[in-house]
C-alpha cells in the first residue's frame, strides 16, 4: 500500500498527489462547513451592501431583485457560469497525470543553501 499524505512535501516528478486519501471525512465535512459559512458571511455582507445604498438613495428599493441584464449581458453571465462550472466539475475527473513536469534535480538545487546557489 502507498503511503499517503494530504500535505505536498516536494516537487510532484512522476504521478499526481493523492491529497484527500489520508484525510479524515470529517476534516472534508469542516471544510465544506468552513467554506459553507464564509459563503454566508459574503451573503451577509452583500445584503447590507444593497441596504446601505438604498438607504442613502444610490439604489432605489429592491433594485439588484428588479435587475434584468440586457441579452449580452445575459449572454456574458451564461458564458461565465458554464465557464465556472466547468473549471469545478472538472476537478472531478481530472487526469491523475501532472500537467507539468518538473525535473527530479530541483529538489537537490531547493535544498542548498542560498549562499550555494548560482546567481
Amino acid at each position: 500500500m502507498t503511503e499517503r499524505n494530504a500535505a505536498l512535501q516536494g516537487p510532484i516528478t512522476d504521478v499526481e498527489p493523492d491529497f484527500l486519501a489520508a484525510l479524515p471525512m470529517d476534516n472534508a465535512v469542516g471544510a465544506i462547513v468552513a467554506l459553507t459559512a464564509e459563503v454566508y458571511v459574503l451573503r451577509e455582507r452583500l445584503a447590507t451592501l444593497e441596504a446601505e445604498l438604498t438607504g442613502r438613495q444610490v439604489l432605489p428599493p429592491e433594485a439588484v431583485e428588479r435587475h434584468r441584464d440586457t441579452p449580452a449581458e445575459a449572454e456574458a453571465r451564461a458564458a461565465d457560469l458554464a465557464a465556472f462550472t466547468a473549471r469545478v466539475l472538472a476537478e472531478l475527473t481530472r487526469n491523475r497525470v501532472p500537467v507539468s513536469r518538473i525535473h527530479p534535480e530541483v529538489v537537490k538545487y531547493l535544498n542548498r543553501s542560498a549562499g550555494d546557489r548560482p546567481s
